[in-house]
């Protein structure tokens, strides 16, 4: 089985613990391809998967993308950075869907199954307004999935939220760009990932948005049950 993986930089796996390392490490027997990058957002991926070329079949493209829509208003610095590097993000939750919507179309041309990923954190505080944000960036999401026949919508976002209200909540935001590049300079394994998100009170994040360990083991293993029901391997003769 070949899976094409496309997002942003929880995709890429940097900065933060890759979850993409972890699902490969689940699927030994089958071919994944990592199209992440770090900062897009719906409208600069969808212009990069229209310029993808796909060498051979794709049985499963793995679509997750929005945080970067929210968290370019999170500062002035994001804002501005979102402007250097030519990722626009979405103006309102009606531009989000109809670039979203152009995404599904384009990839549904090109795998057999779409797995539509909801948009997962901006902060590990549920209530916050980033957050608040999000959830109808997940409600449009799954509008447009169901309208679909190839495309399957995993709401990753209720998976791990659970988890999040188990104990307190830290207020931890990544507001600095610079701290978000030190992050992504400087912690390379899992355990200084962990560590300096133990210190920022995080649970399943390094800075409320990429993942630590346990956040990437989780987002692998729901991704693992999906791709599993979607395309579950052959009875032995």
């Amino acid at each position: 089985m070949r899976i094409v993986c496309f997002g942003d930089s929880l995709t890429q796996g940097i900065p933060g613990v890759s979850f993409f390392e972890a699902l490969e490490a689940m699927l030994p027997e089958d071919k994944l391809v990592n199209c992440g990058n770090g900062g897009d957002t719906v409208i600069s991926l969808y212009h990069r998967i229209r310029r993808c070329r796909l060498q051979g079949p794709v049985d499963v493209a793995v679509l997750w993308v929005g945080v970067n829509d929210v968290l370019a208003k999170l500062s002035l610095g994001h804002s501005i950075l979102k402007r250097l590097m030519r990722q626009p993000r979405a103006r309102d939750l009606a531009e989000f869907g109809s670039f979203y919507h152009r995404t599904l179309e384009t990839l549904c041309q090109r795998a057999s199954h779409v797995l539509a990923v909801s948009p997962l954190f901006v902060g590990e505080n549920l209530a916050n307004p980033w957050n608040r944000e999000l959830e109808g960036f997940c409600t449009v999401i799954a509008s447009l999935s169901a309208s679909f026949d190839s495309v399957h919508y995993l709401d990753l976002r209720t998976c791990l939220s659970d988890r999040l209200q188990e104990e307190h909540t830290s207020e931890y935001l990544p507001k600095s760009v610079m701290t978000i590049a030190c992050d992504a300079l400087f912690l390379r394994s899992p355990d200084q990932i962990d560590a300096v998100a133990s210190r920022r009170g995080l649970r399943l994040t390094l800075d409320g948005v990429h993942l630590n360990s346990e956040g990437a083991k989780e987002v692998a293993a729901a991704l693992r049950r999906t791709v599993d029901a979607l395309c579950p391997s052959p009875e032995p003769l």
